[in-house]
């Protein structure tokens, strides 16, 4: 299946809101919901580098976002879910998705939060203490319920 023909497969508000994640991560990580400058410029700077590490279903998703960077962030403003609701909202969809393109477009989402996270740490070369726990708890919320449920200590074989 081209990239074009999985486009195709969601409805415009899917669509959006898969275009919304990568903006909702910047939200988790900022605090806030409008953006000043550096921070957009970072989130921007971020998307290309994530854009061009992605060759899946990941690309087309920034590639799109990017399209319509002048309106993504009012977009995002009048959206008006929450940063939990609005992730949640996301991974129900990379519930529908095969493993293959769920892992390509989680990666995407994540190392745009990762690239901002790290432009604002320490010489814009690592995340600070609290950034990287606000990662790990984003990288958590876009888990499907099968990957947490295999992911689960209580359900493992080994003796604890």
């Amino acid at each position: 299946m081209s990239v074009t023909q999985w486009r195709e497969e969601w409805t415009d508000p899917e669509w959006a809101t898969l275009r919304l994640a990568p903006v909702w991560v910047l939200n988790a990580i900022a605090g806030r919901v409008r953006f000043d400058a550096d921070e957009r410029a970072a989130f921007w700077d971020a998307v290309t580098d994530a854009a061009l590490r992605s060759t899946g279903p990941g690309r087309e998703l920034l590639s799109t976002a990017a399209a319509d960077r002048r309106w993504l962030f009012d977009e995002f403003e009048l959206d008006g879910r929450p940063v939990v609701s609005g992730l949640l909202s996301v991974t129900r969809l990379l519930e529908r998705m095969s493993p293959e393109t769920r892992d390509d477009v989680r990666a995407t989402i994540l190392r745009v939060g990762e690239s901002v996270a790290r432009a604002r740490g320490p010489f814009g070369r690592r995340m600070t203490l609290e950034d990287e726990q606000t990662m790990l708890l984003v990288e958590q919320l876009l888990q499907t319920s099968a990957e947490e449920a295999d992911d689960n200590p209580l359900d493992s074989t080994t003796a604890i």
